[in-house]
Order: structure tokens, then sequence, then C-alpha cells
């Protein structure tokens, strides 16, 4: 996951920091950052969202995170 959820951070960062600035806006420039902005979002969100399914499934960390805070109390 880690790979994965770096690249599409890295993509969406990206994204946001191409942003053109308020003096140099035009429409064209504008509406092609805001699509490459919004395509990174939506990948950011469906990676979220299937991690989350598969991760509902698996209580094994749930397992370890309760081990480890049983060991520090």
């Amino acid at each position: 996951m880690r790979k994965k959820a770096s690249d599409i951070i890295v993509d969406l960062v990206s994204s946001l920091q191409g942003a053109p600035y308020p003096s140099s806006i035009n429409n064209e420039l504008y509406t092609i950052w805001y699509e490459h902005a919004q395509i990174a979002a939506q990948e950011a969100l469906h990676f979220v969202e299937k991690k989350r399914i598969k991760e509902s499934k698996d209580d094994s960390l749930d397992a370890m995170v309760d081990q480890a805070q049983g060991k520090k109390k």
C-alpha cells in the first residue's frame, strides 16, 4: 500500500501545486489544472475506499494494536 498511496499523494500534491497564480489565470489553463486535480483526487478516494473495504475484513491489524497497547499497560 505504501507505494500506491505515496504515488497518489504525490500526484495530488503535484496537481494542486500546479495551480496558476490568480493574476495569470485564464479559463483554459485553469480548466486543464482543475481536471488534473479532480482526476488525482478521484483516484485517491477510490484507492482509500478499496483499502477501507479490504481492511474492514481483516482484523489482524486491530489485534496487533490491541496486543501492543496491552504491553504498554
